[in-house]
C-alpha cells in the first residue's frame, strides 16, 4: 500500500492520528476531499462507494482500475479502426495490452487509468456525433456524462475537452457553423448542435474547476525538464524512471535514445498512414433554450455555495460563478468562427485526415503546451498524462504498419514493436508499488510486539500512514513522548521511520526520548525501519 492510495474512503484507519482521517460517509468524504485534497473528488466519492460493497483488501481497492485497464482496450481498438482500419486498430489494442507504464498504474488504487479510460469514451463518443446525420440524444447524453466524469477523476481532461471543442470548430462545415437570420432571434444559443452539447457538458463540468482553483498549490509536481519530453514520446513512458526506481532497472542511456529514435520514427510514418474514409456530418435541430440557461443558473448557484464554504480564496471562487453562463456562449463563438475563420482546406486535408487531426492534437499538441505551462504551473506528473497516451500509441501503430510496403518488413516492424512493449512489462513488474515498504516493515514489526509494547510515530504524517491500513490496533503515542515513557515505564518501545537511501539514521523527538533505553532489534526493507528499544536493566 502507497501513501497516496491510502486516501481511498472507507479504510480503516486510526481517528485522531492519521493523515488523512478515516471517511466512511458520503458527507464526511465529500467535506473532507473538497477541503483538504488537491484531487478531483470524482474518484473519492465512487470509491466509497465500492469500499462498502467490496471491502478494502488489497485486490479489491486496485481492481477497479484492472477494470477501467481492460475496458480501454476495445476503445482504443475502435478509435484506431474508425480513423485507420482494423489492423492498425488490432495493432494499437495489442500495444496498450503490453504497455508497461499503463499495466503499472492499472494495478494502483489510483484514478489515472480510469481517467485514460474515460479520453477513450469522451473521444470514441465524439467521433460518432460528428458522423451521425441525425440527433442522437442518448449518445449525446453519454459524452456529457463522459465529460463531467473525466473531469471529476484527473485534472488533465480540462485540455482534452478544450482540443475535442477546437477540433469540432476545425472540421465541422461552414453551413453548420455560420448563424441563419432565425437564429440571430434566439442570442447567445446559436450555432451547431454538437457545439450546444459541449456547451452542456462545460456548464456541468465548471463546479469541478472551481475545486481545481482552490486546492491549486506551487510545488505539487516536478520542475520542467528535457528528459520529461523524452520518455513521453519514447511511447508513453513505456520504460519509465521516477525517484524512486530500484537503481538496477534503470535502462541504459544508449537504450533510451534508440528507443525515442524508433517512437519518433513510426510518429512521422504515420502521417503517411491512409485513413478511412468516413464523411463528416452535422446535425441542425438546436437544443432548446432553457435547458442549458437552466443547467447554468443550477451550476452557478452550486459554484457560489462551494465558494461560501471554502476556508480562503472566498472572493476568487465567488468569481468562478460567471463560468457556466460564458458556457452559453460557446455555440455563438462557433458561429463567430464560422463566419470569419476559413474551414481547413479540402484540397490538402480532406475529412478523413482532419480525424486523424484530432490525434495528433491530442497526443503531441498537448502534452507540449502542458510542458509549456507547466514552467509557470506545477502541472509535470507521467502518471497525468495517461489521458493522452492511448492516442501517441494509435499513431505510432499506424505508422509501424505503413513504414514498408514489403509484408515481410512490415512484420518485423510490427513484431519489433510488440517485442519492445512486451519487454516493458517485466520492467513495470519489477518496480516497486509504493516508495516505502509498509507491508514487510508491519509484517516484521507483528511477528515480535508484544501487547504492552509502544510504537512511536509522528503525528498526522501521511507518510506514517499507510502503516495504520496493516497495523490499527497498537499503543501508538504520536506526541509528548517522554510523558508516555514516565507512564509505561517497563513497555518496549517500537522507532518505526522511513530512511531514504545513504540516510543511516533519523534524529528526532522520538529518538531523543529514547536516549537511555537499549536498542535490542532492527529490522530493514525498502525504505523502512523498525528498530526496537526496551529499558536498560539497572545494575
Amino acid at each position: 500500500m502507497s501513501h497516496p492510495e491510502i486516501y481511498i474512503p472507507g479504510i480503516e484507519l486510526v481517528p485522531g492520528i492519521s493523515e488523512p482521517p478515516p471517511r466512511h460517509d458520503l458527507a464526511g468524504t465529500i467535506w473532507w476531499h473538497f477541503h483538504d485534497e488537491p484531487h478531483p473528488m470524482g474518484w473519492y466519492v465512487s470509491m466509497l462507494g465500492w469500499t462498502k460493497l467490496f471491502g478494502t483488501s488489497h485486490l479489491s481497492l486496485r481492481f477497479p482500475g484492472v477494470l477501467f485497464a481492460m475496458g480501454s482496450v476495445p476503445l482504443i481498438f475502435l478509435i484506431a479502426r474508425s480513423i485507420f482500419g482494423s489492423s492498425i486498430g488490432c495493432l494499437a489494442a495489442l500495444l496498450l495490452s503490453l504497455h508497461g507504464f499503463h499495466i503499472f498504474w492499472s494495478q494502483m488504487a489510483r484514478m489515472y487509468v480510469a481517467g485514460a479510460f474515460l479520453s477513450l469514451l469522451a473521444t470514441w463518443l465524439l467521433l460518432c456525433l460528428v458522423r451521425t446525420p441525425r440527433p442522437r440524444p442518448w449518445l449525446e447524453l453519454a459524452y456529457v456524462a463522459s465529460v463531467v466524469a473525466g473531469v471529476l477523476t484527473v485534472e488533465f481532461f480540462w485540455p482534452l475537452i478544450m482540443i475535442h471543442l477546437l477540433w469540432t470548430a476545425l472540421v465541422l462545415p461552414r453551413s453548420e457553423l455560420v448563424p441563419t437570420r432565425f437564429s440571430h432571434r434566439i442570442g447567445l444559443w446559436q450555432g451547431a448542435r454538437l457545439f450546444q452539447i459541449q456547451s452542456l457538458a462545460f456548464i456541468l463540468a465548471a463546479p469541478a474547476l472551481l475545486h481545481a482553483v482552490y486546492r491549486a498549490r506551487k510545488g505539487a509536481t516536478f520542475d520542467p525538464y528535457p528528459g520529461f519530453l523524452v520518455e513521453y514520446f519514447s511511447f508513453g513512458f513505456l520504460f519509465a524512471k521516477d525517484a524512486f526506481s530500484i537503481p538496477q532497472l534503470q535502462i541504459n542511456v544508449i537504450w533510451s535514445w534508440l528507443l525515442l529514435a524508433f517512437a519518433l520514427l513510426l510518429l512521422t510514418a504515420s502521417l503517411k498512414a491512409p485513413k478511412r474514409e468516413a464523411p463528416i456530418f452535422a446535425t441542425t435541430p438546436r437544443v432548446p433554450v432553457w435547458i442549458p440557461g437552466l443547467l447554468a443558473v443550477c451550476s452557478a448557484s452550486f459554484i457560489f455555495w462551494l465558494a461560501s464554504i471554502a476556508h480562503r480564496r472566498n472572493e476568487a471562487l465567488m468569481a468562478m460563478t460567471i463560468l457556466p453562463f460564458l458556457a452559453l456562449l460557446i455555440p455563438a463563438l462557433g458561429a463567430v468562427w464560422g463566419r470569419f475563420v476559413p474551414r481547413l482546406p479540402s484540397r490538402t486535408l480532406h475529412h478523413p485526415q482532419e480525424r486523424a487531426l484530432l490525434l495528433w492534437l491530442l497526443a503531441v499538441a498537448a502534452p507540449l503546451i502542458l510542458f509549456a505551462a507547466s514552467h509557470v504551473v506545477s502541472v509535470l506528473a507521467s502518471r497525468a498524462f495517461l489521458v493522452f497516451v492511448p492516442y501517441l500509441l494509435i499513431l505510432c501503430a499506424a505508422g509501424a504498419v505503413w513504414l514498408f510496403q514489403n509484408i515481410r518488413f512490415r512484420l518485423a516492424t510490427t513484431s519489433l514493436c510488440l517485442l519492445v512493449f512486451a519487454a516493458s512489462v517485466p520492467y513495470a513488474t519489477r518496480k516497486p508499488g509504493a516508495p516505502n515498504d509498509y507491508q514487510g516493515i508491519a509484517q516484521a514489526v507483528l511477528s515480535e510486539m508484544q501487547p504492552s509494547d509502544l510504537v512511536f510515530l509522528r503525528n498526522r504524517d501521511w507518510v506514517d500512514t499507510p502503516l495504520f491500513y496493516y497495523i490499527n490496533d497498537a499503543n501508538f503515542v504520536v506526541s509528548e513522548y517522554d510523558i508516555s515513557l514516565r507512564t509505561n515505564p517497563t513497555s518496549r518501545v517500537w522507532l518505526i521511520t522511513w530512511p531514504h537511501e545513504g540516510e543511516l539514521v533519523i534524529t528526532d523527538a522520538r529518538r531523543e526520548a529514547l536516549s537511555d533505553y537499549e536498542k535490542t532489534q532492527k529490522f530493514e526493507k525498502l525504505r523502512a525501519q523498525a528498530e526496537l528499544f526496551e529499558p536498560k536493566v539497572k545494575p
